[in-house]
């Protein structure tokens, strides 16, 4: 984060719906670590972002763990998943809703409050063998299967490619933030830790939108006239 300057922190809150007349205006504490998150890894100065930077800057050993870990964020991806299944205390299943990968992901926060069902927007770090988030999940509720494969085809399709071929996650996360997900965070304590508090989802109930409701994706149409059409 020390790496980060005022113009990459604007440019993220500008492409995030955070920045407000030249103010970074966050609806909650959790915010801030969407927008950090978007930063370290998406916005890029010289065709690199803050990770890759940092290689060039400061290499650490190559045997090292720090080496791994940075590999590891190296090849992050953002995306729409679904949790398949719960490997409790452990982790999840989930399904990427953009490239349809199935993946476990090591996460015990997720292990202990996640239901099959639940859709999170969030950035992966993918290692060998499993996957874990990136610290700034946002979670979307269980949603009905045609609604949430409508709302992640409509996000991920909002997605572009930049002019070197990195997909912008901005419109999945600006969408998810102008529909208040971010609320569905909460901090709990972990049973048998002793650590500090662990961002971990909430436990959100079905949410089922009524046709004559406004979409959740962001559209500003009804929902009967936007996602459930598709």
């Amino acid at each position: 984060m020390s790496r980060l300057s005022k113009d990459v922190l604007d440019e993220g809150g500008r492409k995030l719906g955070i920045l407000c007349d030249g103010m970074l205006v966050f609806e909650t504490e959790d915010e801030t670590s969407v927008l950090a998150d978007y930063c370290i890894y998406d916005v890029r100065r010289n065709g690199r972002n803050a990770i890759e930077q940092y290689l060039i800057d400061c290499p650490p050993d190559p045997e090292s763990d720090e080496m791994i870990y940075f590999r590891a964020m190296q090849r992050a991806s953002y995306s729409l998943f679904v949790v398949e299944s719960v490997e409790h205390g452990l982790g999840v299943i989930v399904r990427d809703l953009r490239s349809a990968n199935v993946l476990f992901v090591v996460d015990m926060g997720l292990g202990l409050s996640a239901q099959p069902g639940l859709s999170l927007a969030s950035r992966l770090l993918h290692g060998d063998e499993f996957s874990w988030t990136g610290g700034a999940a946002l979670p979307l509720g269980i949603m009905p299967a045609n609604q949430r494969e409508a709302l992640a085809k409509k996000r991920i399709d909002a997605g572009t490619l930049d002019d070197e071929g990195y997909f912008d996650p901005a419109p999945i996360i600006r969408a998810c933030l102008s529909n208040g997900f971010s609320a569905n965070i909460q901090y709990a304590d972990l049973p048998g830790l002793t650590t500090t508090q662990q961002q971990i989802p909430n436990r959100v109930r079905p949410t089922p939108v009524g046709r004559n409701s406004p979409c959740p994706c962001g559209s500003g149409k009804k929902f009967k006239r936007c996602c459930l059409k598709g």
